[in-house]
């Protein structure tokens, strides 16, 4: 499909990208739009093999919004994906700043194991990796795959990092588990009866889906806590 420009031509639209990677604060002079719509139009007006090539020049400008607008204009290509997306990502991986790049890029990487499940091993390789941003785009890649219910291997995940020390990491586990259960109450019911011991902070967050929270919370604090007897009233 040709990408059908709107108002700006080719040549006009690629300078105000520069602009853009010079001045984070000065695109379209005063008007400063949001991130979001900057996304849409790249999106609209390059294919996507076109667009490896600006990506590469936001995420190479040293500015972090500009690399915030790489990756959510990459996000929208989802239904384009193929394996030259992933060899392009490869090598930005490595240089990944914050655990909002991380979190963006493994829900990328996640949409294309859908395509590609045999991407699932590489996901594992990183998973119990040092770097917190790689175990981060682990966890993040799972999110996709919720839709899928691609239950056994989004626990595999889950369960190397229900006892990490890093905060992020142990509050985007916890948010993981609140999204599944949002899908299928039961299984991350399953998943708390199976990991007790997990790190207490996951299973703080986790609990707050349930909606009887104020008596579970209270049960949680009492001197028999651990039994976990109320996770058996939940529906």
């Amino acid at each position: 499909m040709t990408k059908q420009l709107n108002k700006l031509s080719n040549e006009t639209f690629l300078v105000d990208v520069k602009k853009f990677i010079k001045n984070s604060h000065d695109f379209y002079g005063e008007k400063k739009p949001e991130i979001k719509t900057l996304a849409v139009r790249l999106y609209e007006e390059y294919e996507l093999n076109e667009f490896y090539n600006i990506f590469n020049k936001l995420w190479n400008s040293g500015y972090h919004s500009e690399r915030v607008l790489a990756v959510e204009t990459l996000e929208l290509y989802k239904e384009e994906y193929d394996k030259e997306t992933w060899r392009f990502l490869i090598p930005k991986i490595k240089e990944i700043r914050d655990f909002d790049e991380s979190e963006k890029i493994g829900k990328i990487i996640g949409e294309m194991t859908i395509k590609y499940p045999n991407l699932k091993r590489e996901i594992l390789k990183i998973s119990d990796r040092r770097n917190p941003y790689y175990r981060k785009i682990a966890l993040s890649s799972c999110f996709p795959l919720i839709k899928n219910k691609d239950w056994n291997f989004i626990f595999m995940i889950i369960r190397k990092r229900i006892f990490d020390k890093e905060k992020d990491i142990i509050e985007f586990t916890g948010f993981l588990l609140k999204e599944i259960g949002k899908k299928n109450k039961m299984l991350v019911k399953k998943f708390i009866i199976n990991n007790k011991n997990m790190n207490k902070e996951i299973f703080d967050i986790v609990l707050s889906s349930f909606s009887d929270f104020k008596k579970i919370k209270k049960l949680t604090n009492s001197e028999n806590s651990n039994s976990l007897e109320w996770i058996n009233s939940i529906k």
